[in-house]
């Protein structure tokens, strides 16, 4: 499971390619939002919704690629 550390890092890294990327700043803002939501919702378990899983390897993997390219 993901845990509420690593989904703020994974808003962090978006806030900071919006900076990187002005042409792509809308994207990487919603992404930034989306995980920053996803990181206050309760963990499953605790009365929180589910997390869909397959949307969150998706983001994984396109923020892995741009982790890439920050190297």
């Amino acid at each position: 499971m993901t845990n509420q550390s690593e989904l703020n890092s994974r808003a962090a890294l978006c806030r900071k390619l919006a900076q990187r990327e002005p042409a792509n700043r809308i994207f990487w803002m919603a992404e930034a939002e989306n995980w920053s939501r996803l990181s206050k919702e309760a963990p499953r378990g605790e009365g929180g919704a589910e997390i869909d899983f397959g949307v969150v390897a998706r983001l994984r993997e396109q923020s892995s690629r741009f982790l890439f390219l920050l190297a």
